[in-house]
């Protein structure tokens, strides 16, 4: 033992012995005597310890653990990397938990009351001026370090007050008292479950399919999990909830014994509370409540915080922030009620089989049915809005019997004015519902059953039913024509429409194998079905999203190879998941970019006059964001159902790709007909059969071990390690880029970073299967085929030798180079494709030094989209015989070698009678300003599109017009940061 653990521990020696003393049991009293001059680290023995204590000595063993020298204590301060961890201990009976707690409090009563009076002070905090409550924050983080209740309250002032430089500076020492830099992820979890602009239901869905296979069925393992649950669902959980805070920190300790307090459900529970606890400690407990109830619980959601949230539901943002007011009682019961409903839901896949516990049913169908704006609840104040009826139809259809209560028009309203169904409905509610409601309805709940499906399971062909019923729908009423359902729904029911387009995606499309003929007859159909919902929405996002699958296919003209055998992630369904779904990091990043930059202030120098000094101001904190961004990115890249290599692999499994490449060419082997004879015999036909079983057992060895990342024996890792050196030159070069291209190429470079980080698994399994698996298969062939049968026995042998290395090629040959689902092309290509189009090959005259330089990632669809309409319309407005000039030019990002600054020229001469008219329609869509919704309604063309994917792309459009009167010429310009090609970026023009 070290001459430190000798010192911590004879200082605790005094007090340790005589609480040992006081011991009932003597075989506890034996056992904690033998650690007591040793760590005690080991989770069987902290069980041992833990579990078959009488009702007096288990609160003694709770003081002799977690008291002031306890054996398990740990430091006072804490840090973010103590707290963030998976508690591996086993709960108790909650009764148990409850005094085992109650012995731990009572030992720190110093400590305890001390803390709260610092709890008090923060208890309404919506009332205290951010840098008065930055200070007592401060303080307290100077004190106790981490808490998960200290990052909810600095998470509420981040999200709810519009911060300055000095008070940005404050919690950047704040952060640091916390340990923040070490575990980032640990505020970042408070913060999520907070900000307006993370939406809840996804962020829960990438935690909890991260995390479910290792917290073993328990939500309070990981506070990643718990901190969507912020209060104890039942007594089972309530155990869970007290062992997870007693795990943390005292402040934890003592807001979890508030928060029990505060709920009628658990009475009997926080009556043992007041029993146990010294009267000191109680004392100060209700005085952090009544100071909490002084508070105003209008004043907790400000106009910062509504400018920011991207959901508008105001009972959802009471469910969010109550999390970080749960000392006080109103809000502590409004969150438990709906945590019980919503938040079981949200971790459904941990939360397995949840029971209510004794309450009544719900069963006020006039209620669920009310108008928006209803008041239907008073404290704390909630008027019925989306996210609220939600909350009421789940309770509803708790009784299967309430949807016989509801009218095909019920369904449909409900259906429309509530949110997040196909995340939160589980498949048997979902099918109950489709079994009970009338035939009219059932479209309804078959595309919203579409959409469920394609969330909840990575099985492709889970949704079949649905699919069917849905595929006879459309055959009887719309003569099979998908568009013409589609526009009859969206017309009757618009708010539909967002689960259409969440289910009805091309892939889905193409398995409705009874109205759709072909992939890109799917193609077409999802980009139909985007304008019109875009149209009928007025919703940007979906014609810009139509537009980029008819880009994609134009560009597959460049796409001169490609081969499906090769790894393939789809970068577009990716970037598209990154922009819809940002992580509290991504937020945090794109908030704080702005801010690293200089900022003027004026200061009084040593004559008394005032001077204009530039201050520059950086965030230290930048490179473990971009680090935190880059590990939750490569989580969806590996595991993502949609797009992630996991479902690419899962398809390979699926669909019995690697089973039929790996048996075939073995397959023809034996039933060639020069071996037809000798495997006619019963010794070799035997011979034959044993092989093939050892061959299956190697081929599923590679199928069930190698190829899913959640075994503990696969070829791949989703998880960034940041001590690895190549990990952290990845991050290095992806900080550096961010810093050139700013926070707007931010997912772009992400993705980029992906393929990076994959490459050397990708190159570690190619290698494994081709060297040690394909040893295995070889060496297994002459373990079985002896050479007893003679010389056809022996060119048997060597057949099959040459079609298992074929084969275990081939599959290497998957891992071989990424595909990074992005197309290679410089600006002279992609004029070929819009000159091809439009018939006019010989329109064009190229000038420019990076006319050739080929470019990848999106930014080709973005170059390709902003010149196809540049060109197009110097070609139709153009003097007729004059030929257009396209001009390129390019300059390396400063600092940064990935990224060009690329700008296009496109001059056309227009002639006399036009040029006056042209000019000025230029510069008049030039200088317009418009928002999503007026590119919708006046047309999403032409100039609007550039300025729209230029302003994307660079944060402001750059789009320009250059005349020159004299020749009658335009010259319309735009600049763009651009992804050059490096030797990661494999597919090009030949």
């Amino acid at each position: 033992m070290s001459s430190f653990t000798k010192a911590k521990n004879s200082l605790r020696l005094p007090i340790f012995f005589k609480l040992v003393a006081s011991l009932k049991s003597l075989k506890k009293r034996n056992l904690l005597r033998g650690y007591a001059s040793q760590e005690l680290r080991i989770k069987s023995a902290i069980d041992d310890i833990r579990k078959g204590n009488t009702i007096d000595d288990i609160m003694t063993i709770g003081a002799l653990l977690k008291g002031p020298k306890g054996l398990i204590a740990g430091e006072t301060k804490k840090t973010s990397s103590d707290l963030f961890r998976f508690t591996m201990l086993t709960a108790l009976h909650w009764q148990e938990e409850v005094r085992y707690t109650c012995g731990y409090l009572n030992s720190a009563q110093d400590d305890c009351t001390a803390a709260l009076k610092h709890m008090a002070q923060l208890a309404k905090l919506e009332k205290i001026n951010t840098d008065e409550a930055l200070e007592f924050i401060y303080l307290m983080a100077k004190i106790y370090g981490a808490s998960n209740y200290l990052s909810y309250k600095l998470g509420y002032i981040r999200v709810t007050r519009k911060l300055t430089a000095p008070q940005l500076a404050k919690i950047s020492d704040i952060e640091a008292e916390m340990g923040h830099k070490e575990k980032p992820a640990f505020h970042f979890s408070a913060m999520e479950n907070l900000s307006p602009r993370i939406s809840l239901f996804l962020i829960a869905q990438r935690r909890v399919s991260a995390l479910v296979g290792k917290v073993d069925g328990d939500i309070r393992r990981s506070y990643t999990i718990s901190n969507f649950i912020p209060t104890p669902l039942n007594d089972e959980d309530l155990a869970k909830y007290l062992l997870r805070a007693t795990e943390s920190s005292l402040i934890d300790t003592l807001q979890a014994v508030i928060v029990i307090m505060n709920l009628n459900v658990f009475k009997r529970q926080a009556r043992e509370l007041q029993l146990r606890l010294t009267t000191e400690i109680w004392v100060e407990l209700e005085a952090v409540i009544h100071q909490s109830t002084n508070g105003d619980d209008a004043q907790l959601i400000p106009e910062h915080y509504l400018d920011s949230d991207e959901e508008n539901d105001r009972s959802l943002d009471f469910y969010r922030i109550s999390s970080c007011f749960l000392e006080r009682p109103n809000l502590a019961e409004f969150r438990n009620e709906i945590d019980r409903v919503i938040g079981a839901r949200l971790l459904a896949e941990i939360v397995k089989d949840f029971k209510f516990g004794e309450r009544d049913f719900y069963e006020d169908k006039d209620a669920l049915l009310n108008d928006e704006g209803t008041i239907v609840r008073k404290s704390p104040n909630i008027r019925l809005d989306s996210f609220y009826r939600t909350f009421l139809f789940l309770r509803f259809i708790e009784q299967r019997t309430n949807l016989l209560a509801l009218s095909d028009e019920d369904i449909k309203y409900i259906f429309e004015q509530t949110l997040a169904l196909e995340v939160l409905l589980t498949e048997a509610e979902l099918r109950a519902i489709y079994s009970i409601v009338p035939d009219e309805t059932q479209k309804f709940v078959a595309v919203l059953a579409l959409a469920l499906f394609r969330k909840k399971s990575i099985d492709p062909d889970v949704d079949y039913e649905f699919r069917s019923d849905l595929i006879d729908h459309v055959k009887a009423n719309y003569n099979g024509l998908i568009l013409e359902f589609i526009d009859d729904l969206v017309t009757d029911s618009p708010q539909i429409a967002s689960y259409i387009a969440d289910s009805l995606d091309e892939v889905t499309i193409e398995k409705l194998y009874e109205v759709i003929k072909s992939s890109s007859q799917a193609s077409e159909i999802r980009r139909d079905i985007l304008k019109l919902i875009g149209k009928k929405l007025n919703r940007i996002d979906y014609v810009i999203e139509a537009d980029a699958i008819e880009t994609r296919s134009k560009l597959a003209t460049l796409q001169s190879y490609f081969d499906s055998s090769r790894m393939y992630v789809d970068s577009f369904a990716m970037k598209k998941w990154l922009d819809g779904n940002p992580s509290v990091s991504t937020e945090q990043f794109r908030t704080s970019y702005p801010s690293i930059q200089a900022t003027l202030r004026t200061i009084e120098n040593k004559s008394g006059e005032s001077e204009d000094i530039y201050f520059i101001t950086l965030n230290e904190q930048s490179e473990g964001m971009i680090a935190q961004i880059a590990k939750d990115a490569f989580d969806q890249f590996c595991l993502n159902t949609e797009f992630g290599i996991e479902s690419y692999l899962g398809r390979r499994i699926r669909h019995n790709t690697l089973d039929g490449v790996m048996t075939e060419s073995v397959d023809a082997v034996f039933n060639k007909s020069d071996y037809r004879m000798i495997m006619a015999g019963q010794s070799m036909k035997r011979t034959a059969d044993a092989w093939r079983s050892q061959f299956r057992a190697i081929i599923d060895k590679l199928r069930k071990e190698r190829l899913q990342f959640k075994s503990p024996t696969s070829l791949f890792n989703s998880v960034v390690d940041l001590e690895d050196f190549a990990t952290r030159e990845n991050i290095r070069l992806l900080s550096s880029s961010l810093r050139v291209a700013g926070s707007q190429l931010l997912n772009d470079l992400v993705i980029s970073f992906c393929w990076k980080q994959i490459s050397p698994q990708l190159e570690s399994a190619a290698r494994y299967i081709k060297t040690e698996l394909l040893q295995e298969a070889t060496g297994s062939i002459s373990k079985h085929f002896s050479g007893s049968f003679g010389s056809v026995e022996e060119q048997l042998k060597m057949e099959l030798h040459e079609a298992v290395s074929g084969v275990f090629m081939k599959v290497a040959d998957w891992f071989r180079v990424p595909q990074t689902g992005f197309i290679s092309a410089s600006v002279r290509e992609l004029c070929d494709i819009i000159l091809y189009d439009l018939n006019r090959p010989q329109a064009v005259d190229y000038t420019g030094g990076a006319l050739e330089n080929k470019y990848t990632g999106i930014s080709v669809h973005r170059l390709y989209d902003c010149v196809a309409v540049l060109l197009q319309n110097a070609l139709i407005h153009g003097e007729e015989g004059q030929k257009v000039n396209v001009c390129v030019t390019a300059k390396k990002a400063e600092t940064n070698q990935i990224l060009d600054v690329v700008t296009v020229q496109i001059m056309s001469v227009v002639s006399s009678s036009k040029y006056e008219d042209s000019k000025l329609r230029i510069e008049r869509a030039i200088r317009s300003i418009e928002g999503g919704i007026d590119m919708v309604t006046e047309g999403y063309t032409g100039i609007k599109k550039v300025k729209f994917i230029t302003q994307k792309s660079e944060n402001f459009h750059t789009l320009k017009c250059e005349a020159d009167d004299e020749n009658r010429s335009l010259t319309l310009s735009f600049t763009l940061h651009s992804e050059t090609v490096s030797e990661d970026n494999v597919v090009g023009v030949a």
